[in-house]
Formats: C-alpha cells, structure tokens, sequence
C-alpha cells in the first residue's frame, strides 16, 4: 500500500513558505530603512560640518582684514603712538591695563600677569566714550562699517568685528648692571613709567574679534586673531618693498645692475626687479631716468642656469648671468635700453626711504636736515655692532651691522652672512664698495645720513642674495646683481639689535 510520504518529505506548506518570504522582505525593508537613517545623518552632519568650517573662515577672514585695517592706522599715525607731548596718544588715548581685567577685556589678551600689568589699551580720545572709571567701555580702534567706506566693502550686515590694540612701552637698560629684571638682556619688559619710557622703543598688539551668520546681534561664529607692529626691528617702519632694487638716486651711465626680480612683487606671475623714485616732489632727489643704466633682468632659473635652486642659495658655477637670452625681460640693444614691466618708476615714492624702512624719519620737518636722534635710534638701537669698516665682515656674521667712516670695502671673493644667518649691512661710510666676486646674503642699505655725498659703487662682479636699498648715489663700474630670495629677506628684517 503506498502512502506517498516520501513526495511530500522536505517541503512547507504554502501558508508557512509565505510567512518565510514576508519575513524576510520586512529584514530587508528594515536594514534599508537604517541605511537611509544612516546616510541621511551622515549627510546632515557632513553639511553642518561644512557649514560650520565656511562660518569660521568668513569669521577668520573678517578678523584678519580688521587686523590688517588696524595695522595701517596705527602706522598711519606712528608719530603719535608713542608721544607724550600734545596729541600723543600716551596723554589721550592710551590706559594703564586693569590689575584684573574681566575676559572680555582687552588687556585679558596678553597671558603674561606681569607684563599685562605694565601695559596699556586703547581709547577713545573723547572720556565720555570709554565707559564708567575709564576701564573698558568703547575701547575699539576707530575701524567700523559705520565710518570707514572701504571696510563696508568687505563686510556686510550678517558680520561683526571689533578691533583692539595693546600697547607696550619697551623698558631698555643698556648697562649690564641695571638689567635685574631680565638678565643679561636690553629689553627688560614693559613699562608704564614715563622716566624708564624710550618713546622710540615700542610693540604694539593688534586684537581683532570677527563674527560671522550674525542676527540681531547674534552670531554663530567667532575668530580671535592678534598680530604685532613696533619699532623696534630693522622693518620699524614697512620693512621696505618686496622687490629686489629700490633706489632714490640716478643709475652712473657705466656698470650693468643685473636683477633676478621677485616673480610675484606686482601680484601673481607680474615680476619686478626695481622700484624707482619718480617723485618730482622729492626736495633733494631728482626723479630717477630708468634709460640711463644699463640693465639685464631675468627669470631666476635662467640666470643660474638650472630649474633646481642650489641648497645654499648660491651660484653653483663662476658664470651666472642673464647673458644674451631672448627671455631677458629688460636689457640693452644697442644704444637703447629696453625697459620691461619689472622696473617701476613711482611718482608717489617715498622721499624718506627711513620712516619707509625703519618706521623713523630720516629729515627734521624742513625735509632737509639730518634727523640725528633718528640716525642714533638705527645706529645704536637696531645695530648689534657699530663698525669703522666692513673688512671683519665674512659668512660667519649675522644680523645688523652699520658701519661709518670713510670707507666700507668688501674685498674680492668675500661672502657677507649665509642665507640661513643672513645680514642687515647699514653702510653710512663715505664710499661703499663691492670688489669683483664679492657676495652678500641679506639686504644691503647704503645710506647719506653721516656723508653728504655717500655714494655705492661695485668693481667687477658683485652679487646680492637678498636685495639693496640705494639711499645715496650710486658710481659704480661692474656688475651689479641682485638676486632676490624672500626667506632670505624675512631673516634679515626679523633679526634687530636688541634681540
């Protein structure tokens, strides 16, 4: 008798396959459901996270542009920062910083407690704005949408910023046996009394807070940034141009200057190698006549002959030129000199090159007499040696060095600082002289101060890694050459005399 049991071994009814088949559908349902979640909160957060960062960029950005804004105000008034006399800010603007200030407060920026205490904040001139007993208040630099055009260009309603600034006055004590608070060191901190004060001595912090996605006085963002200015480095003033060659006086009809020029000092891909006074309103200094040298400037690959720049920055053979190339961007033809978009003659250029450099003014207020406090700021101040001549000068020094006398010779082949100790060279020697294979890594500044009449002049071939300043006259014979390195330019103006 067969009762068919093995046909229906192994299977499930059909009310039991569909359980099964329901069930697993819902898993499935279920895993993509919380894979959806998933990326959809991976999502969101990666958006709020994006957010977020392009909020705090525009808040940074916004502090950085209020910091840059301050900056030029305070250069723009440098003679008043640090004065005492009438309109100095010393009498109207700036206040002792409080012995415990609330966060919010300015001088909270400063961590050091005891440098804090011999500090001041700014200000309003006007008491009536600075708030109650003059200890916070409207202590915000004059910098706002409200009064400055050009910074309501770069802000808009959903952004905020206030602007501060830190002063200290430098408390300097050049005898060793008065330097107890920091031994063995000039600077011995800040000071608010007016006796210790050097009013040519002085840092200023620069505060800047940036808000960004502001509603009604509510941001989501914030930026903190401070920065430094003073006048107490070789760069007091803006430290100079970024350009290899600057210079007041006429190019001598002999000699070549050679210039490897700074490939973005005119922005991104726009070189220049020389900037020129052309400043008809100059008192002593006529407009310079870029036609009247001879010039070859080029791309810093073609003068030294290889795309991979030397680990020590120098000429690897005996024969780096711009030469005859085609690629030469000005250089002479003939009789005629072709001066390319690298040589810029400026009519609004600096008579003063030192207030430019050193943040001091060269001249008494006839624009013509020699500002001796100012010479003695740079002579002794930023100098870390004063020098009779330049003949112990060789790859072992570094730093600021002046130098006077009647004359400043660098003999052949002498290589002046490295490009990792790079030097300040301040010549105000009646002649300064640059003998043929001569070499200097950092910034030569030759200068009138202490000789009517100084002048600079190159025999043979002599070569700057860095760049120059011609401050006097300039008679040389040879080839001057000037390549330009900007790390090699930083050293240079970050190093002074005080340390």
């Amino acid at each position: 008798m067969k009762h068919g049991f093995g046909k229906t071994s192994g299977r499930l009814p059909a009310r039991q396959r569909g359980a099964f088949t329901m069930f697993t559908a819902i898993l499935v349902l279920i895993l993509l459901t919380e894979m959806i979640i998933y990326a959809v909160h991976v999502g969101v957060f990666e958006q709020r996270k994006s957010s977020n960062e392009m909020r705090q960029k525009e808040a940074f950005h916004i502090a950085d542009s209020a910091i840059q804004f301050g900056k030029e105000f305070l250069l723009a008034n440098s003679t008043d920062v640090s004065s005492g006399g009438a309109g100095g800010w010393l009498n109207d603007r700036w206040q002792e910083c409080p012995d415990s200030p609330e966060p919010e407060h300015p001088c909270s920026a400063e961590p050091d407690t005891l440098l804090r205490g011999d500090m001041y904040f700014y200000a309003p001139e006007d008491p009536d704005l600075r708030g109650e007993d003059d200890v916070y208040g409207n202590a915000t630099l004059p910098i706002s949408r409200s009064t400055n055009t050009a910074y309501q260009e770069l802000t808009d309603e959903a952004q905020q910023v206030s602007t501060y600034a830190l002063l200290c006055m430098l408390h300097i004590e050049r005898e060793a046996e008065n330097q107890t608070i920091v031994p063995n060191s000039i600077v011995q901190g800040c000071t608010t009394n007016a006796d210790l004060m050097d009013t040519r001595y002085y840092m200023v912090t620069v505060l800047a807070r940036g808000e960004a996605d502001c509603d009604g006085g509510a941001c989501t963002a914030k930026a903190l940034i401070a920065d430094k200015i003073g006048s107490f480095s070789p760069g007091g003033g803006e430290g100079g141009a970024a350009v290899p060659l600057t210079a007041r006086s006429t190019f001598p009809p002999t000699g070549t200057t050679e210039i490897v020029p700074n490939p973005n000092g005119g922005g991104v891909g726009v070189p220049i190698s020389a900037w020129l006074n052309a400043n008809d309103e100059c008192p002593i200094d006529p407009p310079v006549d870029p036609t009247g040298g001879s010039w070859s400037t080029c791309e810093r690959h073609e003068w030294y002959g290889t795309d991979i720049m030397p680990d020590d920055f120098k000429c690897p053979t005996a024969n780096c030129t711009c030469g005859n190339q085609e690629k030469r961007i000005s250089y002479g033809q003939g009789l005629e000199q072709v001066v390319g978009i690298d040589i810029v003659t400026d009519e609004s250029f600096p008579c003063d090159l030192w207030t430019y450099i050193f943040g001091v003014p060269k001249y008494e207020v006839d624009g013509v007499t020699i500002n001796d406090e100012s010479v003695d700021f740079v002579k002794y101040g930023l100098a870390q040696e004063v020098l009779d001549d330049c003949s112990s000068l060789d790859e072992n020094s570094s730093g600021v060095y002046w130098v006077s006398g009647n004359l400043c010779s660098v003999n052949a082949n002498t290589q002046i600082g490295t490009a990792e100790k790079p030097v300040f060279l301040i010549s105000a020697a009646r002649t300064t002289r640059f003998n043929g294979g001569a070499s200097l890594f950092g910034i030569l500044m030759a200068t009138n101060v202490e000789v009517p009449g100084a002048t600079f002049d190159a025999v043979g071939t002599m070569t700057i890694y860095g760049a120059a300043v011609i401050d006097a006259e300039m008679d040389y014979r040879g080839n001057f050459q000037i390549v330009y390195l900007e790390n090699v330019l930083e050293q240079s103006l970050a190093t002074g005399g005080q340390g």
